[in-house]
Formats: structure tokens, sequence, C-alpha cells
């Protein structure tokens, strides 16, 4: 698959490119393309310059992709959705945004009028785009160590069953990370509000890469 990491030269960013170019080809986007291109060389010495990645802006980065990963913090949503509407078409775009704030004491969820950054997204985006909200909870510091086992989940919603697939074997593809259906896209406000919970665990209790992982207790007769 060609996959675009849009506003994809952060930590995040890198996460996903060094997990995933094994298998895919990955177009990190930005507003400027000369930072991509930077971020992209960056990329592939972590990889000793094994797989496909390449940089370019993010316009240019969407309509070439497959599946578009939205890596930008939630202020900055509307420059890589409803400011490139017209180059989205048939992919399936994930949104691991989560919109939140630090009050001096912890970090809490504030979620816009939609309910949630994802169904933000959809409101931005052209009708039709299949939209699923996943890997909220995975920490960027253990997704760009490319051998760590993450032992986690990824918690994920979608109105698009067809749209999971995809993103299920993306998640697959990430050393021990299991994803995990929780329900359709009216269902993410559920699963973002996690990642505050996390960082004020991680904070508190000095956690370093906190993470969610579901386990089933069973009783033996």
């Amino acid at each position: 698959m060609k996959i675009a990491l849009v506003g994809g030269t952060g930590n995040i960013g890198t996460g996903f490119a060094v997990r995933w170019a094994a298998n895919n080809e990955i177009i990190i986007g930005s507003r400027k393309a000369d930072k991509a291109e930077e971020s992209a060389k960056a990329v592939l010495q972590i990889l000793d310059q094994k797989g496909t990645v390449c940089g370019t802006d993010n316009c240019c980065a969407i309509a070439a992709s497959d599946v578009v990963v939205l890596c930008v913090p939630y202020d900055r949503l509307i420059s890589v959705t409803g400011d490139l509407k017209e180059n989205y078409g048939n992919q399936v775009v994930i949104s691991p945004i989560v919109p939140m704030n630090y009050n001096g004491k912890f970090f809490q969820y504030c979620p816009p009028a939609e309910g949630s950054a994802a169904q933000r997204v959809k409101s931005m985006l052209p009708d039709g785009i299949n939209i699923v909200s996943a890997f909220h909870t995975i920490s960027a510091a253990a997704l760009q160590a490319k051998d760590r086992e993450l032992k986690a989940d990824t918690l994920m919603c979608s109105d698009y069953p067809e749209a999971l697939e995809p993103v299920f074997d993306l998640a697959r593809e990430i050393k021990s990370l299991r994803p995990i259906k929780i329900g359709p896209l009216a269902a993410s406000s559920l699963v973002e509000s996690l990642t505050p919970m996390l960082l004020n665990a991680a904070r508190m209790n000095r956690i370093k890469d906190a993470g969610i992982r579901i386990v089933s207790e069973r009783s033996e007769a």
C-alpha cells in the first residue's frame, strides 16, 4: 500500500514510517516538501536504507496514497483536512488525533461539538471517505524503537467495516500490537479519552510508554 503520513515529520509519523516501510510505500508529508524529504532521509537511516520512503508536500502525499494517516495535533487538523479537501478521493483515512489539554495539574479530554476528533475529521472531508479512528494509545517512542514488542492493543472505530481490514493489517505489522474493534465512529470519544488518562497515569506513577491491553480472566472449573 501507499501510505501518506500527513504532517508526518514528527515523532508519531517517524514511528509509523519505521514500522510500515518494510511492506509498504511510505510518503511523508509536510507543509514544506524539503522538510518532509529530510524526514524521509532520517527514517531511511534508522532502517539502514531498507524500505521505500520519500517526502513531499501534504497535498501531493494525500493524492498519491491509498491510506492517509493524520499525524498532526488537533489544533492543526483543518490544515490537513478541510484545506486539502480536494486531494482526497478513495483513501482510507486513519485518525489517531486526540483533542486534549493540560490544565497545570492533569491532562483532560476536550472533545469538539461533533463528539470526537474522528467525527470532526468526517465533517471536514468529502462524503463517503472511509475513516478509521485508531492508534491513539500507542507511544510514539515505542513505535520508533523498530524492534521493540509493544504488547498492547489498539482500539479501532469506524462506520466502514471494509476500511477496518487494511488498518487491522497495518496494526499487525507492528510487533505484538493487537487490533480490537470497539464500534462505529460515534464510539471514538471512548477511545480518544483514554490518551489523557494514560498520560496522567504515566506522569503520576512514573510509567514509561504506557499503553492499553485488554485481558480476559477465565475461571477454571
